[in-house]
């Protein structure tokens, strides 16, 4: 019963750290895209969100 357990644990963390991986991919691309319609540098921002997260589009909204 506890392996089915840790298994189903585990399935569920992986899915979560799947969807906070593609929820940061998705910001660093919509930041990279209106940096570089401002004609900032994109890929610094890109990276930082794509690191940071929400703390990366929270700078990058308060620079813009």
């Amino acid at each position: 019963m506890t392996d089915d357990r840790t298994r189903q644990y585990a399935r569920r963390l992986a899915r979560l750290a799947g969807v906070t991986a593609a929820v940061h991919v998705a910001l660093a691309w919509f930041v990279y895209r209106d940096a570089a319609d401002r004609e900032v540098s994109g890929g610094r921002w890109a990276v930082l969100t794509l690191i940071g997260g929400l703390f990366g589009l929270a700078g990058y909204l308060r620079r813009r």
